[in-house]
């Protein structure tokens, strides 16, 4: 299984305890072992499973299309009237244990938070939660220990990957494939309108799908800039080439203002932006039948010397390596950053967050001679969410209870696990659209009780707060990037190297380009990086994808 990074962590927490609302997580090493025992977890000489049956939802006409290819559809105002998308109370009124995520704070515990009361009602259980720090997911996720007691509903997200991830999956979790595989879905409604290319992202294990995708747009990622700005250097991304880029970004740094943001997690956004528009493949490419990694090719090192050349003009903070994530935000936000890369779905908080200081907009990639630019295309979800074995119709009210958190936008669902309760979380606006009240602006919501961080309906372009332009500037985006992106050939598909050994192999690359792109090692350094990369485990990855793509 693969996933897409998210767009934005609000990494304020430490410890996992939450009072009332902890449980403990087993570590997922201790859980399965050294992995030997359920063997490979490789799809390659096995049986595969059909994909769900995909069955969209009949949902309200967009104002600005979407299309099946990735373009979002969008909505300039609220649908003016709702349906119900769940037929009955998904659960059976007991306790259900879950983990998940947390880009927030820790919410109410849950008999003084009305928006985990209604909830609890409307699934018909008493939810439980454990929330996990992004800042902190791995360690915790694979650390924590305690006995053999996992949770009921596991979330993997945020572009996070476990030690033996996979191993862990096929050992302790639930194969849902009897209840989930081709038409058996259409008992979850919601979950059928889960699109084909976020469960492909996915990917199954041993040939079986063992979990639900959290679904995200095919564009993974976009470089938000202050438009304004960008116009007044002369910059326009329908024509920019490489050097316009550059001398654009470069007559913006100044007057402690920065033409690039960024921080240590992204590495400058090289992946996310610079390479792809260098020609260089979305992580790996086929090349008659055997899989290339974008690290080993030319046009990566090209990105590579191009980004560390920007950075040595002062385009990029000087401190980029002590930035966070709400750091490089924040000075986007205040115009510190005149552009941040990050993950498309944090267009709508830049757009909230400049409160009108300036035209927030996604830019196009710039021409690198006769290279083809693109924009990187994701997996299509953000993590996936996994359940503990049980019997089959404990498996069922927990998927029961996941498809209503599915629920699709246009559904009363969908506004109670989005907005809330009305008139305790949100009012209307004259023209229908929810308006947040004080108690959810003070923490009574959906970041701090991260529920869309277990099951999502598939994301629409609706912002509540934030003016129709807008809206239009990013379908206009999309409609001209989505027919340049380019999908990661190795999405969904296993490689057993990259389940035991992808971290540390990621965490190398990763050292390589922030010491290069600081000046702390020449470009020369890379190729010692990846020759190391590949001996350690790199051509096996290759090898191991290869084998199981021609399967």
């Amino acid at each position: 299984m693969t996933r897409a990074p998210e767009l934005s962590r609000r990494s304020l927490l430490r410890a996992i305890g939450l009072g009332a609302t902890a449980v403990a997580v087993p570590s997922l090493l201790a859980a399965c072992g050294d992995g030997s025992g359920g063997g490979s977890v490789s799809n390659a000489g096995t049986d595969q499973v059909p994909w769900p049956t995909y069955q969209p939802f009949a949902g309200p006409t967009p104002d600005l299309p979407g299309t099946a290819e990735g373009v979002q559809a969008g909505y300039t105002k609220y649908p003016s009237s709702l349906v119900s998308s769940v037929k009955a109370t998904p659960g059976d009124k007991s306790k259900v244990r879950a983990v998940a995520i947390t880009y927030g704070t820790p919410p109410k515990p849950a008999d003084q938070n009305k928006l985990w009361k209604a909830i609890n009602d409307a699934l018909g259980i008493d939810l439980e939660l454990t929330l996990v720090p992004d800042a902190d997911f791995d360690a915790k996720m694979a650390t924590m220990t305690a006995g053999d007691d996992l949770p009921d509903i596991i979330s993997i997200g945020g572009g996070h990957r476990l030690p033996r991830e996979l191993e862990f999956v096929s050992a302790k979790c639930a194969d849902l494939s009897d209840f989930l595989s081709g038409d058996k879905i259409k008992a979850y409604p919601n979950l059928a309108n889960l699109p084909p290319y976020a469960w492909q992202g996915m990917g199954r294990i041993k040939g079986r799908i063992f979990g639900i995708p959290l679904e995200r747009p095919l564009p993974a990622y976009g470089m938000f800039i202050d438009r304004g700005a960008f116009a007044a250097a002369g910059a326009n991304d329908g024509t920019w080439t490489k050097d316009d880029f550059a001398a654009a970004v470069k007559a913006l740094s100044k007057n402690k203002q920065y033409g690039l943001g960024a921080q240590k997690a992204n590495q400058f956004g090289l992946r996310q932006f610079h390479a792809a528009a260098f020609g260089a493949p979305n992580d790996w490419k086929v090349d008659g039948g055997k899989f290339v990694r974008a690290e080993t090719l030319p046009e990566f090192t090209d990105a590579l010397a191009f980004v560390r050349e920007l950075f040595a003009a002062g385009a990029y903070y000087p401190d980029t390596m002590s930035l966070s994530v709400t750091d490089t935000k924040t000075f986007f936000y205040n115009g510190t950053f005149k552009s941040i890369t990050d993950g498309l779905a944090a267009f709508a908080p830049a757009v909230t967050s400049v409160k009108g200081a300036y035209p927030v907009d996604v830019a196009l990639p710039y021409k690198v001679s006769s290279a083809s630019p693109h924009i990187v295309a994701g997996t299509g979800n953000f993590g996936y969410t996994v359940l503990k074995k049980a019997p089959a119709e404990r498996i069922q009210m927990l998927l029961r209870v996941l498809d209503y958190l599915a629920a699709p936008f246009g559904t009363k669902e969908y506004e109670l696990t989005h907005f809330g309760v009305e008139g305790s979380h949100f009012t209307r606006a004259a023209d229908g659209t929810p308006t947040p009240t004080q108690l959810w602006s003070d923490g009574e919501n959906n970041v701090n009780l991260p529920i869309i961080y277990l099951a999502e309906a598939p994301r629409v372009l609706f912002f509540p707060g934030v003016d129709a332009e807008s809206v239009k500037r990013l379908h206009a985006w999309e409609t001209k990037a989505v027919p340049l992106a380019v999908k990661n050939p190795a999405a969904g598909l296993v490689s057993d190297t990259r389940s035991r050994s992808g971290v540390a192999l990621d965490k190398a690359l990763n050292d390589g380009i922030n010491d290069i792109v600081t000046g702390r090692q020449p470009v020369s350094s890379w190729d010692t990086v990846v020759k190391k990369w590949r001996s350690d485990g790199g051509d096996k990855m290759a090898e191991e994808y290869a084998k199981e793509y021609a399967g």
